[in-house]
């Protein structure tokens, strides 16, 4: 009877014990990350991405010189589903856990060493190309599962997103499976009869997109770092099509990113602040144009426009006013959750509940009209690099594998659906992702 009572008696401490070391774990994990993200809001990005997430305009904080807290200004954005008026946020550096960090090392980005040149054999190509093929997909797993961490992610929903549907592994379904799925969650362009009761209906085109025309070969032209020195700018200009994003720059870089643009896909951002000179710079003249804001998961059109994240429609307006013949669209926005939706559906871990990136959206729009997509530089190549753009000395990992949109899900999703081959993608710098046209749904 004596040795169950000590039986029993060990058991419960065994049990106390271990919840309780369990639980330091979390916690130590929780500060570890508290930290890490402490130690990057140096970089302009983390800080815009910090405060965006935030429902604040990325550039409307200022620091204190010595001090971790910063002072959101009077200009608020339009909030979605939290009301944080009023409110500072402090960044802790100083709280460092004492239980060691379990994570293992982050990828290095600096992958020179998996570089195929031109004095090596085929065998020795193939080989250093599948260990960088490895190294780079097992980092966008691990940043994937990390970001699904409640722990590190928090219950942050400010687009108020309430997502019910299954959440699936790519990885068990077929290139040509998920871009069936993909085709039954279109991009779709506003139309003056989405538009009720508002100043931009007149002014949105009567035109569709791109009138029914059809593309052989089509590049979307990612601003990554790694394009710099890829001297990918006349294989870019072969393409029949040529997408960018945003005000990346042509100029002075034509031997990289190549000369050619026949679309850019605009954030609202962009077409909102007066740093980016829409109205008045010729990088969006003559070009069709494309822009998005995101509204909340469920909002109805009508309440986004009268409230979008960022207000693009005076801008947008006077555009279309001074060119009533411009090729100037806006995303629907609901048409983007619908995108959201397909990732997530097809990602076995929980994603951040933020709109897909600009790379993705413009790959939903040009595979209902092109023969085939090629991507350069969205997955990363052998060249990748700490580097953000490749027109910006600005050097932060997170512009690589995500910190606000669902990157690293993105970037998994169309290496799965990327017909090209390895050589091609981690060596050269391009998937190529098959036109709606082929599909065989």
């Amino acid at each position: 009877m004596r040795a169950l009572v000590v039986s029993i008696w060990v058991f419960i401490n065994l049990v106390f014990f271990g919840m309780c070391g369990y639980m330091y774990l979390l916690w130590s994990q929780y500060w570890l990350y508290t930290e890490r993200q402490a130690e990057t809001t140096t970089s302009t990005y983390d800080q815009q991405i910090y405060f965006y997430n935030r429902g604040y305009y990325p550039n409307d904080v200022h620091s204190v010189k010595n001090k971790t807290q910063y002072f959101p200004e009077n200009n608020l954005r339009a909030k979605h589903s939290t009301d944080e008026k009023n409110t500072s946020y402090t960044l802790i550096k100083n709280s460092k856990p004492r239980f060691p960090n379990l994570q293992s090392k982050e990828f290095d980005l600096d992958a020179k060493k998996y570089r195929c040149w031109s004095n090596y054999s085929t065998n020795e190509c193939d080989k250093r190309t599948s260990e960088y093929k490895e190294a780079i997909l097992k980092e966008l797993r691990r940043v994937l599962t990390d970001e699904s961490n409640i722990m590190k992610i928090g219950l942050e929903n400010p687009y108020n997103v309430h997502y019910e549907g299954k959440r699936g592994n790519y990885m068990d379904m077929t290139a040509n499976e998920l871009l069936c799925q993909l085709k039954d969650s279109p991009i779709s362009m506003l139309k003056r009869e989405d538009v009720v009761k508002h100043p931009l209906r007149e002014y949105i085109p009567k035109r569709s997109l791109f009138e029914n025309k059809r593309f052989n070969s089509c590049a979307i032209v990612a601003s990554a770092g790694a394009l710099k020195n890829s001297n990918l700018g006349a294989i870019i200009d072969s393409h029949d099509l040529v997408l960018r994003f945003n005000h990346a720059p042509v100029k002075g870089f034509e031997k990289d990113v190549g000369k050619k643009t026949t679309i850019r896909v605009l954030n609202s951002q962009v077409v909102t602040k007066d740093q980016f000179k829409f109205l008045g710079s010729n990088l969006y003249k003559n070009i069709t144009l494309v822009a998005w804001d995101p509204s909340n998961y469920s909002t109805p059109i009508s309440e986004w426009l009268q409230k979008p994240e960022f207000n693009l429609f005076p801008n947008f307006m006077e555009f279309r006013k001074r060119d009533p013949k411009s090729r100037f669209f806006l995303v629907n926005p609901q048409s983007i959750w619908g995108v959201w939706r397909f990732l997530q559906g097809n990602s076995p871990s929980r994603l951040r509940r933020n709109p897909p990136s600009s790379g993705f959206l413009g790959l939903g729009i040009l595979l209902p009209h092109c023969s085939f997509v090629d991507m350069f530089e969205y997955v990363p190549s052998t060249r990748v690099t700490r580097r953000c753009h490749y027109y910006d000395p600005e050097e932060n990992p997170a512009c690589t594998f995500g910190v606000w949109h669902p990157l690293a899900a993105e970037k998994l999703l169309t290496y799965h659906m990327n017909c090209a081959d390895d050589r091609s993608v981690f060596q050269i710098g391009f998937i190529r992702i098959l036109g709606f046209k082929s599909l065989n749904c």
